[in-house]
């Protein structure tokens, strides 16, 4: 008897052991190489030029870039970063993409919540792990971006909505927090960060009627959004440079998403995030939406599959409709997607089912051998897609090798109708594949996309009065890596314009409208520095006087 205790105690530690599994395996996959990866894309080096001024400047409430107003960018996600450029006093690639790793990180802890609130503690685990491991959720959890930040405070509003509203009649705490995390939400992103009330409406509508709506607490909940948004949205009122419900709300928000779909294909756009980014699960979502709402025997588990799918569907028909689309904009899908594959991988293992289970290890096993031969016989894709893809032959066998071998294993546990070690077999090499792909990427994109060390290389041949004016090239990495200012233009007419301001001018063009700009402008121009970037030909360039 005085033994039984102890075993206890000791139970109760490796329970907890076991929890922490989806978060080790997260940090092990995230964070690795995130301050190595040079930040070429645009919107990831708007994110570090906002911060770097309010570190510099101090001004923390109204986002600039030189004496540029940004409103469209909501403060938080840019004070995550100048928070943790303070020590430094420096913004960096890893203080401007930590923010965004530890929110996935913290993402996976709130889906392993949401999955224990809603079904139980082998969903929340097997869901987290899913998420962690899903290729789309590690790939925007190693950028930049607000994204990653708005999809774990809309998890955790999931977790308070269902405590809150879903389950009980709207009680006050839970629908606070559910309230707090959508005003942070807004805070971190806009208006997006405001989605998750269409869907939780949705179905407090269809399962209680218009009544339902009042669960949600609406009042109280426009006075913590509007608690906690306050100091940036006042500071944005008083400020003079620009209106924000004319440039956010009217000019940047809803603008583009009243103009008409440039191709029929777009019908189609969910499939590449959900389809493609939610790879290796995706294989599972049929059976998991088959055996949890469509025949389940039990209703309460059909209602809370009710809730996710309408969270999907939902997400799905918005982000289709709009003109201005980006697969990020579905993220808050993936732990939903998540859970609802933890659910059958837990059915599978509290009562297996061999025929089920086999099947499945056999389309497991198919995609991974196709994936094997995609590696050997890479598609004509984009340079974004192809540095993903080893370079040397010793490279590429590696990572078949690790798909092969899932493949065999996934079908052996299969066929031994042991459901937890076939979701192993899954899990664990798709994180080796991960964690792999990091070696394999970070160094192929920064030769291909190298602006550091051109911007760098630049900014110590330039006087300290010039400026950089760029045609057909990001001006904002070329700004932040330069540490000098950068604007972009549209049009050879446009440098004209921006050589009559004074001051020496450089331009910093590709090769195919280097070519128009020298034809069109009638000055002779000097080429003094030239590299590439994605495989295009970039020069720069500084004029003469008009002939």
């Amino acid at each position: 008897m005085t033994n039984e205790p102890s075993r206890n105690h000791t139970l109760d530690h490796r329970r907890g052991f076991i929890v922490l599994a989806p978060l080790a395996v997260a940090a092990l996959l995230f964070l690795p190489g995130i301050g190595q990866r040079i930040l070429y894309s645009g919107d990831e080096a708007r994110y570090a030029l906002l911060a770097r001024n309010m570190v510099e400047t101090g001004d923390w409430l109204v986002p600039r870039i030189g004496d540029d107003v940004h409103m469209e960018k909501s403060p938080l996600f840019i004070w995550s970063i100048a928070a943790f450029s303070l020590a430094r006093r420096d913004v960096t690639e890893l203080t401007a993409v930590l923010p965004a790793a530890l929110s996935g990180i913290a993402g996976v802890g709130a889906t392993l919540l949401l999955g224990r609130r809603m079904f139980n503690a082998g969903t929340g685990l097997l869901g987290a792990l899913i998420l962690a491991t899903t290729w789309g959720y590690y790939w925007h959890a190693r950028l930049a971006l607000a994204d990653m930040m708005v999809t774990f405070f809309i998890v955790v509003s999931l977790v308070a909505f269902w405590a809150g509203a879903a389950d009980g009649a709207g009680r006050r705490l839970p629908m606070a927090l559910f309230w707090l995390c959508l005003g942070l939400g807004y805070s971190a992103k806009g208006p997006a960060g405001l989605m998750p009330l269409l869907p939780c409406a949705v179905f407090l509508v269809m399962e209680h009627g218009w009544r339902g709506l009042g669960r949600l607490r609406p009042l109280m909940g426009v006075a913590i959004v509007a608690l906690v948004s306050a100091p940036w949205a006042l500071a944005f009122a008083l400020q003079r440079d620009e209106s924000y419900v004319q440039s956010v709300l009217l000019g940047d928000y809803l603008a583009p998403r009243l103009q008409p779909w440039d191709r029929f294909s777009e019908l189609f756009f969910v499939v590449g995030p959900i389809g493609v980014g939610f790879l290796p699960w995706t294989l599972f979502l049929p059976s998991a939406v088959r055996h949890g709402w469509w025949s389940a025997e039990d209703e309460d588990v059909r209602r809370r599959f009710r809730f996710l799918l309408i969270w999907v569907v939902v997400y799905a028909v918005v982000i289709t409709i709009l003109p201005h689309k980006r697969e990020r904009y579905l993220l808050p899908t993936y732990p939903v997607l998540a859970i609802m594959i933890g659910w059958l991988w837990d059915q599978w293992a509290r009562r297996p089912a061999p025929s089920s289970l086999r099947k499945h290890g056999w389309a497991w096993a198919v995609l991974a051998i196709a994936m094997s031969l995609v590696v050997q016989l890479p598609p004509p894709v984009r340079l974004e897609q192809a540095v993903l893809i080893p370079a040397t032959f010793g490279g590429k066998l590696v990572l078949v090798g690790l798909l092969l071998a899932t493949a065999v294993i996934t079908i052996v546990t299969a066929q031994m109708g042991r459901p937890l070690l076939a979701f192993a077999a899954v899990c664990a090499p798709m994180a080796l594949i991960l964690a792999y792909e990091t070696s394999i990427f970070v160094p192929a994109f920064n030769r291909s996309f190298d602006v550091k060390s051109f911007s760098q290389r630049l900014a110590t041949k330039l006087a300290p009065e010039a400026r950089l004016v760029t045609l057909g090239v990001g001006a904002l990495p070329v700004e932040f890596y330069s540490h000098r200012s950068a604007r972009a233009v549209r049009d050879p007419m446009e440098v004209e314009e921006s050589l009559q301001d004074g001051g020496p001018v450089h331009l910093v063009a590709d090769e195919r409208w280097w070519r128009v700009v020298n034809d069109t402008t009638g000055r002779p121009w000097s080429v003094w520095d030239r590299t590439s970037f994605a495989g295009k030909a970039v020069v720069v360039a500084s004029p003469g006087e008009r002939r």
